[in-house]
Order: structure tokens, then sequence, then C-alpha cells
């Protein structure tokens, strides 16, 4: 039975396990391996500020078992501080599920009870056809896109696709 809750700082340990796999099994992240040098206390420290700040992180349990995370982070700044930017991960074999939609709609039902916020935000490459397609089915629209802004190691590009979802409160 899968499980969404708000993250504690104890979960730090296995927010970033998912981070490291994910990074080394797919392309659809920025950081490669080489460049990716978060440890513990340094994931468990971003769980606390981002909350203190106004954000938020979810994960799926299955059992006793988190198979993946949302991260939500609102901006700080006066201008844009009813927006926020989100990024996940979901372990391999969580996939094709409904645990990314889950987390999505446990944010965006969250994101309805904080004052102020106003719009979720995301940026996703345009090779991340799946992804693409879940966020569309809960109402995310495309806003706009960075052409050829991620350049892989064999010299292809992926567009980086700016998404949003108004909130109605």
């Amino acid at each position: 039975m899968l499980y969404i809750r708000e993250a504690t700082e104890s979960d730090a340990a296995e927010i970033l396990c998912i981070r490291k796999s994910i990074i080394s099994q797919n392309e659809f992240f920025i950081p490669t391996n080489e460049e990716f040098h978060v440890d513990v206390e340094t994931q468990r420290e971003k769980t606390i500020t981002n909350s203190q700040q106004g954000g938020v992180t979810f994960v799926a349990e299955d059992g006793e078992r988190i198979v993946g995370f949302l991260v939500f982070t609102r901006n700080s700044m006066k201008r844009l501080n009813h927006t926020g930017l989100f990024g996940m991960g979901i372990l391999e074999d969580y996939r094709n599920q409904g645990v990314g939609t889950k987390l999505l709609l446990q944010l965006i039902d969250w994101s309805k009870t904080q004052e102020g916020i106003e719009k979720i935000c995301l940026g996703v490459f345009s090779t991340n056809e799946r992804a693409i397609k879940v966020y569309e089915k809960i109402g995310f629209k495309e806003e706009g896109r960075e052409k050829r802004q991620i350049k892989f190691e064999d010299g292809r590009y992926a567009d980086n696709v700016l998404m949003a979802l108004h909130i109605q409160q």
C-alpha cells in the first residue's frame, strides 16, 4: 500500500539514495554522477531549510521503504513568492504505477492550504515524454521552452520545457 507523507529529517538517507540511483540510471537530471556531491547531512539540512522557507518535501512509502520523493521550493523573493518550483524522483521499480501522480496531487492539495501560493512551476527535459504526459494529465501547461538548453555527452540536445499549474484557492 502506497502512502504519501511529509518528509522528516530522518528520511534524508533514503531520499539521497533515490537521488543517486536516478542520476546514475537515466538522463533526465541536470547533474551527472561526477557532479553530484550531496551527502546525508547536506540532504537533511536541505529538507529542514526548505520547510522553514515555506517549501515542503513529500515521500512515497511502500511499507517501510521510501520509493519516491517530491521537493517543492517556494521562491523567497517578494515578487515571486506566490510561486514555487518542484522536482521529484521515483525508484525505477515503482515508475509507471501512479507514484508521481500521487505525489503531485498531494503537493497540489497542500499548496491550496498555504497562504499565497498561486503557481506551481517545473522544468522538464523535452526528451522525458512520459513525465510531460503526467504533468499535462494533472493540468500543467507548457509556458515556454529553453531551446537546446541541455547538452548530453554524446552531442544530442534537449529543450528545457517550462510548465506551470495555477492554483485556485
